[in-house]
């Protein structure tokens, strides 16, 4: 991947844009780096699905692979969303902005006063295999962003440290992955008041 900027020299970038511009230049220069970062990373996105769809996910043998295959799929989207995040800075809404592909299920979203979490249950051989080869079973694995066609950048949340049994308890961000359409069980939507 030596075509895409280390994250220091992103940041600095967009922040030299931002400095030099006025607001509606940067944001102009900002977004349409953002589209060819989409762009960039579309190809791959869709190399590591069909990829995916290659293995045998049943074969222990090729769980690390796909595991890799994540990570990787994860470390190219780093540049898209840390441009994101800086237009979200400028108060850009970049919702419009996301790509738009098929998918079969919802993303996690805000409407009014309320966020709907897509949160999802995914096969077995799926969990086995999160993470670069972390055992999820029992955590929380949001469906945060539909990357490509039925590929989704998902955040994988666990219990808080102070977790007792029987009382309410917290999630929190852990780590993010990427699923795709084929491992997700279920899925249910969870309404959070974001107030």
């Amino acid at each position: 991947m030596a075509d895409v900027a280390s994250t220091p020299e992103l940041r600095k970038r967009l922040f030299d844009i931002k400095r030099d511009h006025s607001h509606d230049e940067a944001v102009i220069l900002i977004e349409a780096m953002l589209k060819e970062e989409y762009s960039r990373l579309e190809p791959i996105i869709k190399k590591e699905r069909e990829a995916y769809l290659r293995m045998d996910v049943d074969d222990a043998g090729q769980q690390n692979d796909i595991a890799d295959l994540r990570l990787s799929a994860v470390e190219a989207y780093q540049p898209s969303y840390i441009i994101e995040n800086f237009l979200a800075d400028m108060k850009v809404d970049i919702l419009p902005l996301l790509p738009k592909y098929e998918g079969r299920f919802e993303v996690s979203s805000r409407g009014g006063d309320i966020w709907t979490l897509s949160v999802a249950s995914l096969k077995e051989n799926a969990m086995r295999t999160l993470g670069g080869h972390c055992n999820v079973v029992g955590d929380v694995i949001v469906l945060e962003r539909l990357l490509y066609d039925h590929a989704y950048l998902a955040a994988v949340m666990k219990l808080t440290d102070d977790y007792e049994p029987g009382k309410p308890s917290y999630v929190e961000f852990d780590f993010y992955t990427v699923v795709f359409d084929e491992e997700v069980q279920a899925l249910v939507k969870v309404p959070l008041d974001a107030k």
